[in-house]
């Protein structure tokens, strides 16, 4: 008896974790990706992509050949995004995107296309500072500045 209690218990905070997770806010589209063109209209060939970096729940950074990065922002969250280990795409041709009912494809049981609202081209130091703002990259390290001189009281020797 004290066992179904328990294991009802533990539903019950599992149930609502996950009832919080979702309803956690998303990515702030005026906050810390505003220096990012929202409305990128840029297209990638599918067989030139060569990794991806997930941002967060409704974005990832793609890579192309040359190092290219595009940062390419979803219709809607996937919470999958940040834990998948593998992605596929979804196109009528063989262009990745965010029109024509492009997506991306996620999940090994239950396959999910979640569109593409928008793909932008990034600098490579554009693609740096997303990847420091989302915790995926570490800062580069800043030397500490010289000590100044200071100045100090002259001493006079009594005598």
């Amino acid at each position: 008896m004290k066992n179904k209690l328990f294991i009802k218990h533990i539903v019950a905070v599992l149930y609502a974790s996950m009832i919080l997770a979702c309803a956690s806010p998303g990515n702030d589209p005026g906050g810390a990706d505003r220096d990012i063109d929202a409305g990128g209209s840029d297209c990638i060939s599918i067989r030139t992509i060569r990794d991806y970096t997930p941002l967060d729940d409704r974005s990832l950074l793609i890579w192309g050949p040359a190092k290219r990065a595009y940062h390419v922002s979803l219709f809607r969250p996937a919470m999958e995004l940040r834990s998948s280990f593998q992605l596929g795409f979804s196109s009528r041709d063989d262009q990745l995107c965010p029109f024509g009912g492009d997506g991306i494809v996620m999940g090994s049981f239950r396959q999910e296309t979640i569109s593409i609202q928008s793909i932008t081209r990034l600098s490579t130091d554009q693609a740096d500072e997303l990847l420091i703002r989302h915790g995926r990259k570490e800062p580069a390290e800043q030397p500490a500045p010289a000590p100044e001189e200071v100045k100090g009281a002259e001493v006079e020797e009594l005598g």
